[in-house]
């Protein structure tokens, strides 16, 4: 694990089955808002994300996380060959093509007579191939060679095998009404299977004989009705075989697994389709506002929208404020933090809005768990600057300075000593054009060498810190109702919960051995 981490938390977290009664309901959501949110939970595993995986809605002013958005998958589209603008309907025949990687049903030649039911005339179509196929093979071939053919296999002999059971079906019941539209028969009823028994027992009405139905029906007598004789000799064949080629010749158990039918050798194997890999769009669960929506062209790799949270959330930053070499103070090793003594980290948050924002950070005195981990974070609330041109910086500000901000964003900063800056409550450690830097304070607390009892990732500190913008955007003619060329500006807030990995706590006993050694160093 890599420390220092910031996670986000995405308001979805905390939607909740409302109780009966609307007093009852608010009262539950303020307690809701009031209680601290708990890293350690095991509801928090599924709010948590990294920055870059989260979207911002803007209409609905929130963080959206994979589990707030809806994917759109760019689907098959049914389009006419013999298209004529003028003419007012569409006319036939229709083909099937992807927008994707523009595949169409001419590749294989089909064509479609209607726009509509299209999952019934493909069946159809799957249906004559497969027939045709199965019964040429049979007449061209001999019975050995034709069980090698790829129209000789279990779905060319179900296919023979349903078309002749419906032909058997239609002539001994025409007018069945249990027959669907799609050529299925239906089962699940009582009076269905009574039909069925009837067929073959020729009786009907309660075991009483039907005078009426003299046709019975019969079963498939040869290949072409898809009739499969057992050849004794498949085995010894299939020993055979493999003893000859090896047994590395039969199939694994993950491409049995993969294939419709399983076959034992892998000169059996036939190719899978693969899944349409296609560009997708995302919407708002809630809104339905587009989040993410990419060019429809198939070279483009650009996006029409694309709301990410990187370009409307501050990110988050942290890292130790060691202490001056001359206070002969150890220095704060991430991977084994010191107990039982104050240290502090710089907090620095980075505006990617054009607006100034007001930012006010909260964190609660103790962590949760078993270890109650001191926080104070010295300077609250400040402001953070527009994400404004660099150039307006370099005419605000003089060279030195200039020099000075960029170099502290790299440098090791040093608390106390000679020539240390002091950190100070109420007053943010250092500002730069669109970033602030904050001083947070934390007493570790000590986490015994002989308890062994610990669960996976306790003795990690985790600060959950509440995070509240509040900046001025400008309102659009669009979304404000305003004229041409009128401006004005809307207080916008937003708030959510980060949670920042500082490090894992140390031992007491090794405490002091890491601390010379740093010194040393």
């Amino acid at each position: 694990m890599n420390f220092p981490y910031t996670y986000f938390s995405c308001p979805c977290v905390d939607v909740s089955i409302p109780v009966n009664g609307s007093e009852e309901s608010d009262d539950y959501e303020d307690e809701e808002q009031e209680r601290a949110f708990d890293p350690r939970s095991p509801r928090a595993n599924f709010s948590l994300y990294p920055l870059e995986h989260l979207l911002y809605c803007e209409d609905c002013q929130q963080i959206r996380c994979p589990r707030c958005t809806l994917e759109e998958i760019l689907p098959l589209s049914v389009t006419s060959i013999n298209s004529d603008p003028s003419a007012g309907t569409l006319q036939g025949p229709f083909i099937l093509s992807c927008g994707y990687c523009n595949w169409s049903t001419l590749n294989i030649g089909w064509k479609f007579e209607k726009p509509t039911g299209i999952h019934s005339q493909i069946a159809k179509f799957s249906i004559g191939e497969q027939t045709k196929q199965t019964s040429s093979t049979r007449t061209s071939e001999s019975e050995p060679e034709a069980k090698n053919m790829p129209g000789h296999g279990p779905d060319a002999t179900f296919t023979s095998l349903k078309t002749f059971y419906r032909s058997q079906l239609s002539s001994t019941n025409p007018t069945d009404p249990l027959m669907t539209p799609s050529g299925g028969y239906n089962y699940s009823s009582p009076s269905s299977l009574a039909r069925i028994m009837s067929l073959y027992t020729g009786r009907g009405n309660y075991g009483k004989k039907d005078p009426s139905r003299s046709n019975q029906m019969r079963e498939s007598a040869d290949a072409s009705e898809g009739l499969r004789l057992l050849d004794p000799a498949s085995d010894d064949e299939a020993i055979a075989k493999m003893r000859k080629l090896g047994w590395t010749s039969t199939t694994s158990i993950g491409q049995r697994a993969e294939q419709r039918h399983p076959p034992r050798f892998v000169d059996d194997l036939r190719p899978i389709q693969a899944l349409l890999r296609t560009k997708r769009s995302k919407r708002c669960r809630s809104c339905r506002h587009i989040l993410v929506k990419p060019e429809p062209k198939v070279q483009s790799t650009r996006f029409k929208i694309k709301l990410v949270a990187l370009n409307y959330i501050p990110t988050i930053s942290l890292k130790p404020l060691q202490p001056s070499p001359s206070t002969q103070i150890p220095f704060v090793d991430l991977k084994a933090l010191p107990p039982l003594r104050a240290s502090q980290y710089l907090l620095t948050l980075q505006n990617p809005l054009f607006d100034r924002v007001k930012i006010t950070l909260a964190t609660p005195a103790l962590t949760s768990g078993r270890f109650k981990h001191k926080i104070t974070i010295l300077c609250p609330e400040f402001d953070i600057g527009p994400n404004v041109d660099q150039w307006d910086e370099a005419l605000s500000t003089n060279k030195a300075q200039r020099l000075s901000k960029h170099l502290s964003l790299t440098k090791t900063e040093y608390a106390g000593g000679d020539g240390g800056k002091v950190a100070e409550a109420g007053k943010v450690w250092e500002k730069g054009r669109n970033w602030t830097t904050v001083v947070v304070e934390v007493v570790v607390a000590k986490i015994d060498q002989d308890e062994r009892a610990l669960e996976e990732d306790e003795d990690v500190l985790e600060i959950p810190v509440f995070v509240r913008m509040e900046w001025e955007a400008e309102v659009n003619a669009d979304d404000g109702g305003l004229g041409k060329g009128d401006e004005r500006k809307e207080k916008r807030e937003l708030a959510y919960w980060v949670v920042v990995g500082v490090g894992r706590v140390g031992r007491l006993d090794g405490q002091h051995k890491l601390g010379r050694s740093h010194h040393d160093t």
